[in-house]
């Protein structure tokens, strides 16, 4: 059972409206307040117990709330000094990413949070704040690390109906990072103990596509130790020339020059995407609504127009950036690809994987980083 994350989000969306109290509890208040209501383990709770702790939790946020000014620095101390409530820390950290967003505070989160225990807490949600902490400049790395650690896992994203595994899950940090600073910690963790840890960094370090990822993985010899065939096909996708299709690279729709501005000019936030789909998407919509379009119409359509807010399924605009762009734009790329994972939904994962097959497609058809890969 992993509610109390789901059950705190929903008490801080409740509460974040209200109007603090002159004379709420103090800090020394919540601290004894919070020795009563947490200390508890999920796993030794039956339903009933659960359902009552979770109304325990919930109280207890709102006399956070209702501390004002004081709860920020009430909430900073508490969560410098817990070092093994690994529940409370999560929960914390989850609410003071709500007041407040100075580097100190975000800092203090991620130390928090790089204690999770995902038997206690829901890892969708440590991914979106992690996700989160990446965006507003907090070094990541050992957040994206932990997931490395949670082999066979299904990260459950409810609001998108998403089932995502360790890999994937991981990808949304990894790829959001800085591509060197990525690189080099998954060439860091070619060393793990553990064999799963491994797998898991070379198949990311793959998707990196940088000079330090191909170099590394044409020496290194663990590749035919993988077990999983989606890994090592993934990462033999990269490291080994494939003849390019010539099929749809004629005649492209739009000159380099035009590529890299339409991608320029494409949403990087999940308030800019939301702005351009309620104006031109809703345009586009309107047209497609109006000419009464069947759905292999509608896909034709989208295949051949120029993106609006990304990419995926724009199957000439794809083919055009192929056939374009040169060496010196693949890094343009990557980067495109690493701002597409604005928030940790399919729409962010499908512009990803959408840029990452542009990125082996110029592979092949420049010949890039050919001292490092098989021909």
């Amino acid at each position: 059972m992993r509610g109390f994350a789901a059950a705190l989000a929903f008490c801080s969306l409740a509460v974040g409206a209200g109007v603090a109290r002159a004379d709420g509890p103090s800090c020394a208040d919540l601290r004894a307040q919070k020795e009563k209501v947490y200390g508890f383990h999920v796993a030794q709770l039956t339903e009933t117990q659960i359902e009552a702790k979770t109304k325990e939790i919930d109280d207890y946020w709102k006399q956070v709330q209702s501390s004002g000014n004081g709860a920020v620095g009430c909430l900073k101390d508490m969560l410098g000094s817990e070092k093994t409530d690994h529940i409370f820390q999560f929960d914390a950290a989850s609410f003071l990413f709500q007041l407040d967003k100075s580097p100190d505070s975000l800092n203090l989160i991620k130390d928090a949070l790089v204690q999770t225990d995902f038997q206690e807490t829901d890892p969708a949600n440590y991914l979106s704040l992690a996700l989160e902490l990446g965006q507003r400049g907090v070094e990541i790395q050992s957040l994206a690390a932990k997931l490395l650690l949670y082999p066979n896992a299904v990260v459950h994203i409810s609001e998108h109906s998403l089932d995502l595994d360790s890999d994937t899950a991981a990808l949304f940090l990894y790829g959001s990072m800085d591509p060197q600073k990525a690189s080099e910690a998954l060439i860091a963790k070619l060393q793990a103990e553990q064999p799963f840890v491994r797998a898991a960094a070379a198949h990311l370090l793959a998707e990196q596509m940088t000079e330090p990822a191909f170099r590394t993985l044409s020496t290194w010899k663990g590749t035919a130790e993988i077990q999983e065939d989606y890994r090592r096909n993934d990462i033999q996708a990269v490291m080994k020339y494939d003849p390019p299709e010539a099929s749809g690279l004629a005649s492209p729709k739009w000159t380099r020059e035009q590529v890299l501005q339409i991608i320029a000019a494409l949403p990087h936030t999940r308030k800019e995407f939301d702005q351009v789909m309620s104006t031109r998407g809703a345009e586009f919509d309107r047209e497609m609504r109006e000419k009464k379009a069947t759905q292999d119409e509608l896909a034709k359509a989208v295949a051949e127009a120029e993106p609006i807010y990304g990419i995926a399924d724009h199957t000439a605009f794809q083919n055009a950036a192929v056939a374009t762009l040169t060496a010196d734009d693949f890094e343009t790329i990557r980067q495109a690809r690493r701002h597409s994972l604005h928030d940790v939904s399919d729409e962010s994962l499908s512009e990803y994987l959408a840029y990452t097959q542009i990125m082996i497609r110029m592979l092949n058809h420049l010949d890039l980083y050919k001292d490092y890969r098989t021909h």
